[in-house]
Order: C-alpha cells, then sequence, then structure tokens
C-alpha cells in the first residue's frame, strides 16, 4: 500500500473537503479524487459520502483512519530513525568475561557485521561487566555484549543471543572431583568466587540458594587471573558457565549443576531508548551466528 494514498486520506479526513484538501497538497482536485478512488479500490470499500462539497466518513473509513493514522506515524519514526543512525558510530561495550573461554568467535563475528553494515560502524571497548553496566546506564555506550542470568537491571533492555547451562569450575585437589555430579546442596559452606560478574546479574542463583537455606561465601574479583589463582591455590569454586570444550582447561574441572534451572545468557544490553534499527540488526546477526554453534558447542539455542 502507498503511503501517499494513506497521507492524501487522513488531510481529506482533516478537511472534509477535496478542494481545501487539494490546496494543502499541491495536487488538483481531480488527481485527489482519483488518488482516493485508487485507495478505495484497493480496499473494497467506500470511505467517504459526498453531500453538497462536503465530505464525511462511512463506517469503513472510521476503521481505516485508526489505522492510517498509526501507520504513518510509525512510516515516520522509520524515517528519523533511518536518517539518524546512517553513519553514527554505535559505542559496543564488551565483557571481558567472554574471552577467551566462552566465545572467542565473538570478535571475529563483529568484524563480519560491521563489513556486512558499513553505515553502522561499531566503536569496541572491552570492559568489566559491571563497567559495561554502568557505561550503558551513563550513555557513553549505545549497547553491550556480558554474560548475565536471566533477571532484570534498571534501566536496561536486555536481549538474549543464546544460552548456555551454569557451571562451576575447580581444582583437581578440590572435593568436588570426587563426585559424578554436583548438586546445588553441594555448595553449602563452600568458598566461592565470581570474575567480573556484580552481583546483581547472579541475582537469581543468590535467591535460590537463600531459599534453600544454602549458606556460602562468594567474593567478586575483577581480575580473571586472580580469580584462577585462588580457585587452583586456595581451593575456592568459580561459579562460571560450563565449559563446551574442557580441554581448554589445564588444572581445572569444570562441571554443571546438577537439576540445576539456572543459565546464563549471551545478552545484548542497551537503554530502552536506544534506536532500534541498528541494534535489531546487530542482534539477528549475532542470533544467527551462534545458532551453528549449539551443535559443536554447549549453547542452548534462543527460541
Amino acid at each position: 500500500m502507498d503511503i501517499l494514498k494513506l497521507k492524501a486520506f487522513l488531510v481529506c479526513c482533516e478537511e472534509m473537503n477535496y478542494t481545501k484538501a487539494a490546496v494543502r497538497l499541491f495536487i488538483s482536485r481531480q488527481a485527489l479524487r482519483q488518488t482516493i478512488q485508487s485507495l478505495e479500490t484497493e480496499l473494497g470499500t467506500t470511505l467517504f459520502r459526498n453531500l453538497r462539497n462536503r465530505l464525511s466518513l462511512t463506517a469503513s473509513g472510521e476503521a481505516v483512519r485508526n489505522y492510517a493514522e498509526e501507520l504513518t506515524r510509525t512510516y515516520e519514526s522509520m524515517l528519523m530513525e533511518v536518517n539518524t543512525v546512517q553513519g553514527k558510530t554505535m559505542g559496543l561495550g564488551i565483557s571481558c568475561s567472554l574471552l577467551p573461554f566462552f566465545s572467542p568467535e565473538l570478535p571475529g563475528y563483529l568484524e563480519e557485521f560491521g563489513t556486512a553494515h558499513p553505515e553502522l560502524p561499531l566503536e569496541l571497548l572491552s570492559l568489566t561487566t559491571d563497567q559495561t553496566i554502568e557505561k550503558v546506564l551513563s550513555g557513553e555506550l549505545t549497547a553491550a555484549i556480558l554474560v548475565m542470568m536471566d533477571c532484570d537491571i534498571p534501566g536496561i533492555t536486555a536481549d538474549t543471543i543464546c544460552r548456555f547451562p551454569f557451571g562451576v569450575t575447580f581444582a583437581e585437589t578440590h572435593r568436588f572431583s570426587r563426585k559424578k555430579q554436583i548438586g546445588i546442596e553441594d555448595l553449602a559452606g563452600e568458598k566461592c568466587v565470581v570474575w567480573g560478574s556484580p552481583e546483581l546479574i547472579m541475582r537469581p542463583l543468590y535467591d535460590e540458594l537463600q531459599k534453600a537455606g544454602i549458606q556460602i561465601s562468594v567474593e567478586i574479583i575483577p581480575s580473571a587471573k586472580t580469580a584462577f589463582y585462588l580457585m587452583e591455590n586456595e581451593n575456592r569454586l568459580m561459579f562460571e558457565y560450563t565449559y563446551p570444550n574442557t580441554k581448554q582447561l589445564q588444572v581445572e574441572r569444570n562441571s554443571p549443576l546438577a537439576g540445576n534451572a539456572f543459565s546464563w545468557s549471551l545478552t545484548l544490553i542497551h537503554k530502552p531508548q536506544e534506536s532500534i534499527l541498528p541494534l535489531t540488526l546487530l542482534k539477528d546477526f549475532l542470533i544467527a551466528k551462534y545458532e551453528h554453534l549449539t551443535i559443536s558447542r554447549n549453547f542452548i539455542p534462543v527460541s
């Protein structure tokens, strides 16, 4: 359907007179009549009654006006957004906890996106998880990609790219290395570390532990190197994802929590008022890229 026909129809609705509407549209009265007749033919209904050069809407015309107003508003918003994002650099934060084990493919995917959409240049910045959230909230970054559980972050819209099982990593000397499976009740009394993940994005796990009456101690470590040192030398547990390939690990073991309903999500976060078009393009591009990894990697596809 031609958006110009709808705009002409709406001007007629405002003026209720073909001559006055034609003047506003800078076309002849005859051309306007032909436009309205073409729209009526396309819709298969009569939109106006014409009595002594005074128009009135039919019941069908009233219904069409409501939709036409919404469609033209959406169309104008789309044009404004396209003009706004054209050539605008998008600041994108990347949580350092994603690399190198979880998603070494991500930098290559983002490079492919830049090649496919040169009109939407990306400026990448590697940060800790809490830094990415802070800079998205402050407007310093347009968006960020991080790993988080399914939870609400005030002032943030979170779009899931893919999911993968929650797990724990521990040294081979840890008592868990002799267990065939690890349940949430086994965490009682353990000293745990998490690197690069603020308490906010792990709230679902903490709430479940509290609900079950399970006491643990958790220390948030900004450095992966320090977190691995504490795990290997002080027998700490490290909350992470379940690695798809444990050969990447040297002296550690990695296991999902048995019967655990939690999962991590690779997530694109942004403020709700950010331009939707470039973020939707990026999200859809990454979802398509990660879909092919669901067989070879331990990912849960986004439905």
